[in-house]
């Protein structure tokens, strides 16, 4: 079994981390943890200085979750990538490694925000090739 685990930097990511580690423990599954950071375009004015900012705590976020998983002693694969949309990134990610499921955490947002921004568990959910498992 292959487990990709979404995180980003809030507590729901990290209680879905600490779901995926149990589960990748007792089923012997492979298990990745992935982060996307949003990649701006270069020529506009600072943003440059703003990617390599995402970029930092992309990287931050990876170290917890791998100090967490060698803690629970369970190996694992690491992935930041840069794009866009977190959703179609963790999508696509999936489907080019033949996930049988991905975890992750699920931030409430008012109906508002939900209706401006969407939901990234939600998009995932719609349009993954495999099981989801949302954790709050």
């Amino acid at each position: 079994m292959k487990i990709l685990v979404a995180l980003d930097n809030s507590d729901p990511a990290f209680k879905a981390l600490e779901k995926a580690l149990g589960m990748a423990k007792k089923e012997k599954a492979d298990l990745t943890l992935m982060t996307v950071y949003p990649d701006f375009p270069e020529d506009e004015g600072g943003l440059k200085q703003a990617t390599a900012s995402l970029m930092q705590v992309a990287e931050k976020t990876i170290a917890k979750g791998k100090s967490e998983a060698e803690k629970a002693g369970v190996a694992i694969k690491t992935v930041i990538e840069a794009g866009y949309s977190a959703a179609e990134n963790i999508v696509k990610h999936a489907g080019k490694n033949n996930i049988d499921m991905i975890v992750m955490g699920h931030k409430s947002k008012t109906g508002m925000e939900r209706l401006l921004i969407g939901s990234v568990a939600g998009k995932v959910v719609t349009y993954a090739p495999c099981s989801v498992l949302v954790v709050r």
